[in-house]
């Protein structure tokens, strides 16, 4: 009897340290998935947005990069990010996108697509008080400004799963009250108008843990514009950037090169 006893008690011994080595090798298995982070960029089918994706991607993210026909978006899906159709214009593409998230984390969202308008601001094409419409002013508000209010609105309940949730406003010098720079009207005033988002984003939820900026590229090498910098120069500083952005950080205008720039 008294063999048996030892017996049982060294057969149960083993079974509860096989289940034991069992657990903490599933678990260790499923931690990168639940550690990767995540980063959803509007507008990554061209430019910046597609920039972003490629270095996202490079250093490890899960990168979500949405476009308005995903179909066409073969650079994007080319860097290995998941596609996904979104429209910032529209409800219902906004609301079927917090549906496919839901209960997904979400650790960076960069409000990156953006509107220019019809009206260069290069040479006699300067967008002047006698040449804007009422169309392009509502076309930049409802993208640059709208666009980010209501795409963050629906994907709080991701974000809110991240342990340092970050939303990033892609915005412009030209938006700047403090220089006279608003040579495009509707896209000068709309991206105001984001900063204004930003400021008021940081109010509301920055005692939950976020982190809310507004971060100006410089002037790019993209279809919205022909200028002195190339995406992969200023990605690449803007990247570091976001993934180092502190509390105290939060509710500020950054320049891609870490400058903080005045409203």
């Amino acid at each position: 009897m008294e063999i048996y006893r030892k017996l049982s008690l060294k057969t149960f011994c083993l079974f509860l340290t096989a289940t034991l080595l069992a657990f903490v090798s599933e678990t260790n298995a499923e931690e990168p998935a639940e550690t990767q982070l995540s980063v959803l960029i509007t507008g990554a089918n061209r430019g910046l947005g597609l920039e972003f994706a490629k270095q996202f991607g490079e250093k490890g993210y899960h990168v979500i990069g949405t476009a308005r026909s995903p179909e066409k978006a073969t650079e994007l899906k080319d860097t290995g990010a998941e596609v996904m159709k979104l429209d910032v214009t529209s409800e219902e593409d906004i609301a079927a996108l917090a549906e496919a998230l839901k209960g997904k984390k979400l650790d960076i969202l960069i409000n990156n697509a953006g509107y220019f308008g019809p009206t260069l601001s290069v040479g006699k094409n300067t967008a002047k008080i006698n040449n804007i419409t009422r169309q392009e002013m509502i076309d930049c508000f409802t993208v640059n400004t709208m666009g980010p209010i209501f795409v963050s609105q629906a994907l709080l309940p991701s974000l809110k799963l991240s342990k340092f949730p970050k939303i990033i406003n892609i915005s412009t010098r030209s938006s700047q009250l403090s220089t006279d720079r608003s040579k495009a009207w509707g896209y000068g005033v709309s991206k105001a108008g984001l900063n204004m988002v930003t400021n008021n984003l940081h109010g509301e939820l920055f005692k939950q843990g976020f982190i809310v900026i507004s971060l100006a590229p410089g002037h790019n090498q993209t279809d919205m514009g022909n200028g002195d910098l190339e995406p992969v120069e200023s990605i690449g500083k803007m990247i570091p950037l976001i993934e180092n952005l502190t509390k105290e950080k939060s509710g500020r205008f950054w320049f891609y090169n870490g400058k903080e720039l005045p409203w």
